[in-house]
């Protein structure tokens, strides 16, 4: 069975976990997958041992215009097949996102433990870098206009 065409947007996982290894907050696990993108969302866990992304299928999965929050301690992202582009990375890395933006997200909570405390600061890194994406989706997560350029995640407020 081929999954193709799905999109994955304007989501919010704070603290999310999948505690069967080798599984994260998110998992690439389809048999085959083509054309599937994954923008603008927040995926921020507390959990040092928790994978942010996963991948155990096949590749055509892009991650784009999102952000990635790891623990303090670090948490990975343990995806090699995936495409990344234009993400925003705190406490993880991936090397292969060659538009990368490794910096601290902002949010309006230092420990977020609800989606209202991932919304972002002013002076954030991920206001306005995002690439557009013309999908005639028009209101994000909190109801605010997407603007242009959009925010990276899943809070496009200004």
């Amino acid at each position: 069975m081929t999954t193709d065409g799905n999109r994955v947007r304007h989501n919010i996982s704070v603290n999310d976990r999948n505690t069967m290894s080798p599984y994260g907050v998110v998992s690439v696990v389809c048999a085959a997958t083509t054309d599937t993108r994954i923008y603008g969302n927040t995926i921020v866990t507390d959990e040092a041992n928790t994978a942010l992304v996963s991948d155990n299928g096949p590749t055509g999965v892009t991650f784009r215009n999102n952000i990635f929050v790891g623990a303090s301690g670090g948490s990975p992202i343990d995806d090699t097949r995936s495409v990344y582009e234009n993400n925003l990375y705190w406490r993880t890395a991936q090397p292969r996102d060659a538009s990368a933006v490794t910096a601290d997200p902002l949010f309006v909570s230092a420990s977020p433990t609800a989606p209202r405390d991932v919304r972002l600061r002013a002076g954030s890194p991920a206001l306005g870098t995002g690439i557009p994406a013309a999908d005639g989706i028009t209101r994000d997560y909190f109801g605010n206009r997407i603007p242009t350029p959009p925010n990276l995640g899943a809070d496009q407020h200004r």
